[in-house]
């Protein structure tokens, strides 16, 4: 390594009263540790009314007890220390430096309201992102939370909710549900601030495009102009003072990271992608700052991808520490700094926190670099002149090189270093498989990206053949691709490059209803989707009704439907008929009604006589009885305890009516959580459930015998892997599906990795079936 490249740091803490000498060109001083308390994602500006930056806002976790800095904090470049930036209202709270005590909020949501009555954004829902920017017109700082304009001035030291009319996102209860990782910028040719991409919207872009709000009219207006970057997360803006132009570089689009360089002309408010001849590396959550003095576009650090697949897994990384200068009349950029170690710590998940004072100086908000330290604090000087053709040529990239996850994230992988597919051979070996035994199967490649399946199902796309898992979530995984077994070919794929939601990973969601590529966000699903035949379609439900296309493997936008009934992952249950997907699904409080999706755009209520089983979070499960057109149903009545759950219910398609068949042994399935899997086998005429039970001594897998209405058990060798280790009950991650055209079932675990993938052929008559026993 060069010299210039080595790591150029100094991590003494400086303060004091006097101000400390500027640190030399292309260094940076660590200032102090934990200093800003533990908030994620604040925001970072140059306040030339106070010659201090201001930091503000940034979520602070439910998690978090005890006291900590105010909300609003002001540092002081001449005595290198952050202050409290008290308003009136609250100065009994705390001094000048340290914690403060905090009221908190009435609501764990929105709220510009603490329980003091103290005017003030509720610091739960304050995550900033690049949303926000200081208006040098006013001295102000604007930003977009949960959908709201805010107005920080840091003279007054006040907040006002601006409350304009419209605006890029909807007013939401919290920073979940609405516009996330987009980017604001100051225009000051028009006194204006343009906002660019984000996620979270429902609209076709899944982001909001090209919006301003002016300050003066207190007015949003959306722009449309012929050419605008593509959608993106985390992908700041800054203005060039010399240029009257805005600069926006890299960003992520959530399955692949970009290195174009895109500039609004501030007098035409156009956009036009500039080519330079070599760019910094594909990157997300950097910082883009002006310097004042130089007149200078500057890029500091970012954040790239990283592989894993093990549980809980990191896909997020900080790249090596860089400094690039970008001149925009040029048209070029240029490495002035790239340090491999000992740079300041960068979160990996969050956007980038800096600003730049008058004289050049940035101040670089990080990671900590001590054991439960949220934050370190560093003060920066670049010298833009300083670029070094020989690194810049080495470590810059061609513009509009993207970056794209590896191996088993990447759809390509699946066919790479395999040999080629054998249908002759998967053929024979389904045609040859033993009757009544479980088989688990193999292949070449699995989609060993999903580190557990996350309490989700499997679907059959009939017209195709092949076994489609959607889901993850909570603790397993996030992406949104769709993993595809091919029966004909023994091969298994994913659908598309999956989207990942960043700092959400290992949430239950992501920021809105669905990711850039339109689909639903890695999640638990349960048995909310399945295929529908009569549309080609996969129908999922949570917020709406969203078709997946299995032809062009897409979500298509126009495709999403309202549904006329309440929608929940945990207790919608639908399933595939001849006719149309059916929903069962709650319609008020332990009640259920049925509805069928008709012609893949609608959902119509059922008629119904008699009262429906009420559905329960993977405990209910239902089957299309075939041969008698009918539905039939079980469900769990007290998961806490070992109740008689063996009463089955049916619906009759031709006349509406609910029945509850009361099978003679409906008391020997005593279980504290039923089956939530369940297929008719249509040649045994038998429901046959994804479960182990205990009868007597035996661990059998039970059947509905349709035509006897009766429970019936059999043992079947390899049938373990429907619950750990054999088990009675069974797993919250089984999927299980009938294949008709090989009268075949197919028991899938969502973590889908060697053993996930049995396949059973029943025989009725080889198979020993004697009826459950009551206990």
């Amino acid at each position: 390594m060069t010299r210039w490249l080595a790591s150029v740091c100094c991590t003494v803490l400086v303060c004091g009263s006097a101000r400390a000498a500027e640190p030399p060109a292309n260094t940076w001083v660590q200032v102090s540790e934990n200093a800003v308390g533990p908030r994620y994602s604040p925001g970072l500006c140059w306040s030339a009314d106070l010659n201090r930056f201001v930091l503000l806002g940034g979520r602070i976790s439910h998690a978090f007890k005890g006291e900590r800095p105010y909300d609003v904090q002001t540092f002081d470049p001449e005595k290198r220390q952050w202050f409290n930036h008290l308003p009136a209202e609250a100065a009994k709270r705390g001094g000048e430096t340290g914690s403060v005590t905090d009221p908190g909020y009435k609501s764990p949501y929105f709220a510009m309201e603490d329980k003091e009555g103290l005017v003030a954004p509720n610091r739960r829902q304050m995550v900033l992102w690049h949303q926000y920017a200081l208006a040098p017109w006013d001295g102000c700082i604007y930003a977009l939370v949960c959908g709201r304009t805010l107005k920080y001035d840091p003279r007054a030291r006040t907040w006002a909710n601006m409350a304009p009319k419209g605006g890029p996102s909807p007013e939401v209860r919290g920073y979940k549900s609405g516009l996330a990782w987009a980017a604001m910028c100051a225009d000051p040719v028009n006194r204006e601030i343009v906002l660019f991409g984000g996620c979270g919207l429902f609209t076709e872009r899944a982001g909001p495009g090209t919006w301003v709000y002016s300050t003066g009219k207190n007015t949003w207006r959306e722009l449309k102009p012929a050419v605008q970057p593509p959608v993106r997360a985390l992908s700041p803006m800054v203005y060039d003072a010399g240029a009257k132009k805005i600069v926006l570089f890299g960003g992520d689009r959530l399955d692949q990271l970009c290195a174009d360089t895109w500039v609004y002309d501030c007098a035409t408010r156009t956009w036009e992608e500039r080519k330079p001849k070599v760019s910094p590396a594909p990157r997300f959550g950097h910082s883009l700052l002006f310097l004042p003095k130089s007149q200078k576009v500057v890029l500091v650090g970012g954040k790239g991808y990283r592989y894993s697949i093990s549980y809980q897994a990191r896909l997020y990384q900080p790249l090596p520490f860089e400094v690039w200068t970008y001149d925009v009349a040029a048209n070029t950029w240029g490495l002035v700094q790239r340090m491999e170690e000992g740079a300041p710590p960068q979160i990996s998940t969050a956007a980038g926190v800096a600003a730049a004072d008058d004289d050049d100086t940035i101040l670089l908000v990080g990671a900590g670099t001590k054991r439960r330290s949220p934050h370190s604090s560093w003060i920066g000087a670049v010298d833009p002149s300083a670029v070094n053709a020989a690194a810049t040529a080495e470590h810059g990239v061609p513009p509009g090189t993207v970056t794209t996850r590896k191996q088993s994230y990447n759809p390509d992988w699946y066919t790479k270093d395999v040999p080629p597919p054998d249908a002759e051979a998967q053929a024979k070996l389904l045609n040859d498989l033993p009757a009544n035994k479980w088989v688990a199967l193999k292949a070449p490649k699995w989609p060993v990206n999903r580190m557990g399946g996350g309490w989700s199902t499997v679907t059959l796309d009939t017209k195709r053949g092949r076994i489609l898992h959607l889901g993850g979530g909570h603790s397993s995984y996030c992406g949104n691709d769709v993993a595809v077994y091919d029966i004909a070919t023994g091969r298994w794929s994913i659908s598309y490059a999956p989207q990942f939601p960043l700092e959400f990973n290992y949430d239950l969601s992501g920021p809105g209803p669905f990711a850039l590529n339109r689909g639903p966000w890695g999640n638990h699903n349960y048995h909310a989707y399945t295929y529908d035949p009569t549309c080609d379609r996969l129908v999922y439900m949570k917020f709406r009704t969203d078709l997946y296309n299995p032809e062009t493997k897409s979500w298509p936008f126009e495709e999403k439907i309202k549904t006329p009934f309440p929608i929940s992952k945990y207790t919608t249950y639908i399933v595939s008929t001849p006719t149309g997907v059916v929903a069962w699904t709650h319609v008020g409080h332990q009640r259920c009604g049925l509805f069928r999706f008709e012609e893949g755009a609608r959902w119509v209520k059922l008629p119904l006589t008699g009262t429906l089983p009420v559905t329960v979070t993977d405990a209910a499960a239902a089957a299309y009885d075939a041969k008698r057109d009918r539905l039939v149903m079980v469900t769990t009545r007290n998961r806490r305890a070992e109740t008689g759950e063996g009463q089955v219910w049916t619906y009759d398609f031709k006349t509406g009516a609910v029945k509850a068949m009361n099978p003679p042994n409906k008391d020997a399935v005593k279980v504290g959580r039923f089956a939530r899997e369940a297929v008719y086998l249509p040649k045994a005429d038998l429901v046959m459930f994804g479960y182990l039970l205990k009868d007597g001594e035996r661990t059998v897998v039970p059947f509905y015998d349709c035509e006897k209405n009766i429970w019936l058990g059999a043992e079947m060798a390899g049938s373990a892997f429907i619950n750990r280790r054999g088990a009675p009950g069974s797993s919250v991650d089984l999927g299980l599906v009938y294949d008709p055209d090989r009268d075949l079932v197919w028991g899938v675990l969502c973590r889908l990795a060697p053993g996930a993938l049995n396949v059973l052929r029943v025989d009725r008559d080889a198979l020993d079936l004697k009826p459950l026993a009551t206990r």
